[in-house]
This record gives structure tokens, sequence and C-alpha cells, in this order.
């Protein structure tokens, strides 16, 4: 059974990142069935689920923002509503498809453990999951200006498989981490090889090993994705400084290691300051206007957590709200605040914030804990593990990666390593699997399968209704309202209507058509107020215009 569920978790890893990045809801769904089926079928094979201490601060975290959402969903505002001294959400779609997410991430995280409990086994899925940053990599090779993306889509656009340049550097930077940690245990098995045909088979590997390092951080470096760049020079020399703190036990050495670190670290970091245009024109980005444009978005983050700093706004909330403060228009839809730690800090408030970042402190401390206690070939790789966790934390301050299922899948099988029964053997604890707990978690997982699987069917109408004709496409944009009955959706129906109109061959069939959009437009308003999208329909679809 162990072996199957494997199978299942490998498969995922190339599955996700191919599907357009998983940026997709139907990659996303199919992710989110693979975990599912995963759990239905260790639940009905287990009697007994184990966990490490380590785990207890990523459960407590992440559960703390499923209930924290929950209590929110329990009273829907909006931004017309006085604020409120109690959570609330102004944005309930949305937030329950924030559930779905944590669900789904808290149980990769924790199928890790159950399934990879000793050295061996971590390898192999560490092994898996380079390879699939390899197949992305060699897919960017070959098809560097997204062409897999526009076979399929028709979409100009994309680095290899994924949409965006941000979210490819970030794969490479994990991939490239982590072979960076299996190279130096590696390293560790020289000086126990005796024969002349196990030396030939060690250079060989680690001469891969290195070339696929290398060839990792040169894509990552390519994708001219600066977010990118960042994170893996942040990775690097964590890696390095959790190696010169853990690994040497002379206080000489130690000081040594963790003087040139430091240099090298300020002597990089003060390179980057001075050639911020170099690299900006590197990243064909010599305008600034990404830059900018993020700025301007935190800006006016931080105006509505200035007027709502208790409980913020609620989980999701922020692509219906931030419309309204923002200083310039925006010819795209803002989906994400491109900084993952703000738009969640703006969803939970400064309130909800403290035990999240009290979950994370305690965290480090017991993973650097356990790095300390562990033998020095497990520090290797524990280091490099962490140094991986590291670099993704850094690129979300400055994109949105937690919300990219490839990324996310990735970031938590890693956060499930680090939390396996091989790190901490006399600190496992077991839970056992009474008949209500194991349906408890089985409903709770089919439960958070119901939202995403309802924006994959709406999401389906919209890219098959494009090519319909009029009538045809308003019946699939009407049906993904019914599914999704998002601001975003709402407005595209309603546009449609409008456009309809204008080709009307009556003048009585042109005024139901905008009387339609007027209809649509002015439900929608009174569930989000103030958005501009839904305003500018309602003024375009007025009766007396």
């Amino acid at each position: 059974m162990d072996v199957f569920l494997k199978i299942i978790i490998g498969f995922l890893l190339f599955f996700t990142p191919f599907a357009f990045a998983g940026a997709e809801p139907w990659g996303f769904s199919v992710l989110q069935g693979g975990v599912v089926l995963c759990w239905a079928l260790l639940l009905f094979s287990r009697r007994r689920l184990i966990f490490s201490s380590v785990f207890k601060p990523v459960f407590f975290t992440l559960a703390f923002l499923i209930v924290l959402t929950l209590v929110q969903l329990c009273f829907p505002k909006t931004l017309l509503d006085p604020v409120a001294a109690y959570p609330v959400t102004l944005m309930p779609l949305y937030s329950w498809e924030h559930i779905s997410l944590f669900i789904t991430y808290l149980a990769v995280a924790a199928l890790v453990p159950q399934l990879y409990r000793s050295q061996e086994d971590v390898s192999k899925l560490l092994f898996w999951m380079v390879m699939s940053t390899v197949a992305v990599a060699l897919c960017f090779v070959c098809l560097p200006n997204g062409d897999y993306i526009f076979y399929f889509t028709g979409l100009r656009a994309g680095i290899g498989p994924f949409l965006n340049r941000n979210h490819a550097a970030m794969f490479f930077v994990l991939g490239a981490l982590v072979t960076l940690g299996v190279f130096f245990m590696g390293q560790l098995h020289a000086s126990k090889i005796v024969s002349h045909r196990q030396k030939n088979a060690f250079y060989i590997r680690q001469i891969c090993l290195f070339a696929v390092f290398a060839g990792l951080c040169v894509a990552a470096v390519m994708t001219r994705s600066r977010g990118g760049m960042l994170s893996l020079l942040v990775g690097i020399f964590c890696y390095s400084f959790l190696c010169t703190w853990a690994v040497p036990h002379q206080l000489r050495r130690k000081l040594k290691g963790f003087f040139i670190t430091l240099i090298f670290l300020l002597l990089s970091a003060g390179w980057i300051y001075t050639h911020v245009e170099d690299i900006n024109a590197f990243a064909h980005r010599a305008t600034g206007a990404s830059a900018e444009t993020r700025k301007m978005m935190y800006r006016s983050a931080e105006k509505i957590l200035t007027q709502r700093p208790v409980w913020g706004i609620g989980v999701g909330a922020m692509p219906v709200v931030i419309t309204s403060y923002v200083e310039w228009p925006m010819n795209a839809y803002i989906e994400r605040l491109h900084n993952d730690w703000l738009e969640i800090l703006l969803g939970v408030g400064c309130a909800g914030a403290i035990p999240i970042v009290w979950g994370v402190l305690w965290f480090i401390w017991l993973a650097l804990k356990r790095l300390k206690r562990l033998e020095v070939r497990k520090q290797f790789l524990f280091a490099a593990l962490l140094s991986a966790l590291v670099a993704m934390s850094t690129g979300s301050t400055v994109d949105f990666h937690f919300f990219i299922p490839a990324n996310a899948y990735l970031f938590f099988l890693l956060l499930g390593s680090v939390c396996a029964a091989t790190y901490a053997k006399h600190h496992i604890h077991e839970i056992p699997l009474k008949w209500w707990l194991r349906a408890l978690i089985l409903v709770v997982l089919c439960l958070s399968l119901y939202v995403p699987t309802q924006k994959t069917r709406a999401w389906r109408c919209v890219v098959f209704g494009r090519g319909y004709k009029t009538v045809a496409k308003l019946a699939q944009y009407e049906q993904s309202v019914a599914y999704y009955p998002s601001p975003r959706y709402a407005v595209r129906l309603g546009n449609a209507y409008f456009n309809a109109s204008l080709r009307a061959d009556t003048p009585q069939e042109k005024a139901d058509l905008r009387a339609k959009g007027f209809n649509i437009a002015t439900t929608y308003l009174r569930r989000y107020p103030k958005e501009k999208e839904l305003s500018r329909l309602y003024l375009r679809t007025h009766p007396r215009r």
C-alpha cells in the first residue's frame, strides 16, 4: 500500500508543474484529489498516525488559520458595514477557497511523515523532487518562450511549463537547494569507499549531482526573475550559515565560518544594491514599472490594514477590497498582492498574526534545536531542507508562491520531510485512529474538495465558452457564475450581455440583454460594493443610458 501511495505522490510532483504551474483551477483540483485519495487509503490501512515534535507548530499554525477563517465565515460583512470588533470576512467565497488550500497543504505536510520514516525513504522522495525540477528545466531549455503553454492554451506567455517566470525560478531554486544537500551528504561517504569500482560510481554520481545543482542555479538566473535570484542567494547563504553553525564542534572554526559567511553575504548584498539598474536591465524590467506597481499595492494594503488593524478583512478578501484603494487604474484584475505574508496579515489582522508568528518562531526553535543534535550526515541534508524553506519564504515577500500549487506542493513536501521520524527518533508521538477520528478526517478532506471543484467547472465553462457564438457563450458564462459566483465571473457575464446587446437585431432584444447585465451588476454590487469593474458595468448597462 505504501508503494502505491508513494507513486501517487511522485506522479503529482511531475503533474502539478506541467499543469501550467498548477495555476489553473483544474491543476489544483487534480492535486487535491490525489492527496485526498492518499489519505483515504492511508486511513484504511493504518491504525496509528505518527508525528514528531517539529510537526506540532506546523499543525498549530495551519489549524489556527483554518479555525480563524471558519470564524470569519460565520460573520460575513461588506465594505459598507461598520468595522466589527470580532473576526469577519468581506468575501465568503474566497475564504472558503482558502480553507481548502490550508486543509490540502496541512494534509500534504502530515502525509510525508507517515510514508517516509527512514533516511533512505526521505532520500528517495528528495530524488524525485530533484527529477521533477530537472524535467521542468529541460522543458524550459527546449521550449523557453512558453511554447508548451501556447500549444495547449493559445497564450503567448510563460517559462517552460510555467505561466510566470517568478514561479518557475522558485521551483528551480527549491530543486537546486535540495540537490546541494544531497551532494554534500554524499561527500561524507567518500572515506568509506574502498573498491575501485565503488569509487568510480561515487565520482560519477557526485559529478552528476553538482552538474544538476549548477544547471538549476543557471536556469533560475536565466528566468530573469529578480525574486528568484534573491531567493537563490538567500538559500545558499542560509545553507552555508546553518552548516558552519551546526557541523563544526570547535569554537574557533565555528567563529571563522560565521565570519566568512557574513563577509560574503555583505559583499553580495552590497554588489546587488549598487547594480540594481543592471539587474533590472537583465530581467528586461529596466523601467521599474513592476516594482512600482508592487509598492503601490503594498501601500494600498497598508491603508486597508490601518482601517481594520485588529482582525483584518477576512482571509482571501483582498481582491474585492484593494480595488478601492489602488493609486492608479490596473489593467488586470488583482488576484494576489505579490506578498504572501502581507496578504495573510491583511486577512487575519494583527490579532490573528500573533499566533501565526508564534507558531513560525516555535518551528524555527525546534528545527534549529533538532539540527544541532543530528549526526553529521543528516545535518547536511536537514540544513538543505531548512534552507529551501527559507528561500521560498523569502521569495514570498515579493511574489505569491504559496498560492501556486506547484511551488506550494513542493514546499509542504519539504516541510513534511523536516518533520520525518528519521530526524526526531526520540521525539515521536502516536495517535490511535479511532473510527470517529478516521471519519472526521475523511469528511473534512472531502468537504474541502467542493469549492475548488466548482471553481474548476466554472473555469472550464469560461475557457471553452470564449470560442462559442453569442447564445452558446452566454449559456457557458451563466453556468460559470452558477458554479462559482465570484465578482470576476459576474463581470465577465455582464460584459458579455452588454456586448451581445450591441449586436442585437431588435430594440426589445437589446433592452432585454442590457437588463440582464444591469441585474448582474446590481446583485453583485450589493455583496461587493465599491468593486470598480462592477460599478463600470452598472453604469454601462443602466436603463437610462
